[in-house]
């Protein structure tokens, strides 16, 4: 794969590999296009809360610990029974 990159991406680039970061420049470039791809999905996540909070879904932390609390007891429970 070819990329034009600008100088400046370019250079920031090639210094990381030069530092041992990465063995390469195609791989100093996926792991970026990898931490794009998580901050989208953290995006899309945060645009469902929203929307969910705008529909008035929401719970508050008494209620989410304590469903959590009761799953853990239920899961703790039935790994006795075993």
């Amino acid at each position: 794969m070819e990329l034009n990159l600008p100088n400046e991406v370019d250079d920031f680039i090639k210094g990381l590999v030069s530092q041992g970061r990465f063995d390469s420049k195609e791989s100093a470039v996926v792991e970026g296009v990898r931490l794009l791809m998580t901050q989208e999905k953290l995006r899309a996540e945060i645009e469902i809360g929203k929307r969910q909070l705008d529909q008035g879904k929401w719970s508050d932390e008494e209620t989410v610990f304590a469903e959590v609390n009761a799953e853990i007891d239920s899961i703790e429970a039935s790994q006795r029974e075993s």
